[in-house]
């Protein structure tokens, strides 16, 4: 879900509750990072609290986001929809919407149309992994358990969430093309956690996946282009934003365990995580610098992705970076590189000449890395 902006252009302030509906799940993903499921789920009871508290809380943010997230959350239809009938009728003074990440395959029928009934409140998020073949492979067979054409008639520019395997990454950008061509206006793609990205068979497959993927965008400058290219390489001139926190786990941010507890996001949680971290046991606020010394010396430190709880998950140290995607993301940004690089040579007109020559200095960097 994106920021919205108030009528004066400043941007909304939204304060985001992931809650973990349910820890079941109806597939069995080839690249699950939730290890530790089980078949608990949230009660109402737990739930409504949850809204509570929060809109009791959100004290200098402007509205109020509520992603209802799994396993699967629609395992939990009647708690979805007692939920939001509830919170609707409770006039909270906050504006608020709900944010329905699903695989799809539960999605027909009488909850459609429930779902149409509420679209003001109630916004929904397709995870979709490319092609039939594709997608098949790394979601227990799934894609023609989707009415996808619910999702693109009434969620067409919410978008479409993409997971990128390393065992079809020859796939890459057939993938991401098939999706623009079903109708969706957005595709978010990210590699997935845990696997191996560092063989070098993969890496060599994923550079050229890339590129053909930047020359068909170059080709195609009407489609929008994927989350895979949303990079803003300007910043690698600029190492000294290094520290800033990268997202707003712990802050902007909290995601809620079925039991109601609550952890800094979902990856702090016990089904993923062996050793769970609550938000009572850390304070984000004062943590004053969240650079990684290792990567001190990176070109790419500042645009590179850091999520606090994959590094935990992963090294046992939530500001010591998860290097296993350190090669995709140079990769990731070689190609932006190229990109803009070929961009610029087509059209320059929309940059000033001090805009023009610091994105030419950003590529010029960008493309000495080495891999």
């Amino acid at each position: 879900m994106k920021t919205t902006q108030n009528p004066s252009g400043r941007k909304k302030q939204r304060r985001l509750a992931m809650l973990t509906l349910t820890e079941r799940c109806n597939l069995n993903c080839v690249y699950c990072y939730e290890h530790n499921k089980s078949k608990s789920s949230m009660s109402l009871e737990t739930a409504k609290a949850v809204v509570e508290f929060e809109f009791a809380n959100a004290i200098g943010f402007d509205e109020v986001e509520f992603d209802l997230f799994g396993g699967e959350p629609t395992l939990c239809k009647e708690l979805i929809i007692e939920l939001v009938e509830w919170t609707i009728c409770q006039k909270f003074s906050k504006p608020f919407v709900f944010f329905l990440q699903t695989n799809g395959t539960l999605i027909h029928g009488d909850f459609q149309n429930w779902l149409v009934r509420h679209k003001q409140f109630v916004k929904v998020g397709l995870s979709l992994d490319g092609s039939r073949e594709t997608h098949n492979f790394n979601r227990s067979k799934s894609y023609d358990r989707i009415d996808i054409s619910f999702f693109l008639e009434h969620y067409k520019t919410q978008g479409v969430r993409m997971t990128i395997n390393a065992a079809t990454i020859e796939n890459l950008k057939n993938d991401i093309i098939h999706l623009h061509a079903l109708g969706f206006e957005r595709v978010d793609a990210f590699f997935a956690y845990g696997i191996d990205w560092d063989d070098s068979q993969v890496l060599s497959t994923l550079c050229t996946q890339l590129r053909e993927l930047a020359d068909y965008y170059l080709d195609n400058p009407k489609i929008p282009q994927c989350s895979l290219f949303d990079m803003s390489i300007l910043r690698v001139l600029h190492p000294s934003t290094r520290s800033e926190k990268w997202c707003g786990t712990g802050t902007e941010m909290v995601s809620v365990a079925v039991d109601g507890k609550r952890y800094p996001c979902q990856a702090f949680q016990p089904n993923t995580n062996e050793n769970p971290i609550s938000l009572d046991e850390i304070d984000f606020n004062k943590i004053k610098d969240f650079s990684d010394n290792e990567c001190s010396d990176c070109p790419i430190e500042a645009i590179c992705p850091n999520c606090y709880g994959i590094n935990y998950l992963k090294t046992g140290d939530m500001l010591k970076r998860d290097k296993s995607i350190c090669n995709v993301t140079k990769l990731r940004a070689m190609s932006v590189s190229y990109l803009r690089g070929q961009e610029l040579i087509r059209d320059r007109s929309t940059l000033s000449p001090a805009q023009l020559f610091q994105t030419i200095k950003a590529i010029q960097k960008l493309q000495t890395l080495k891999i």
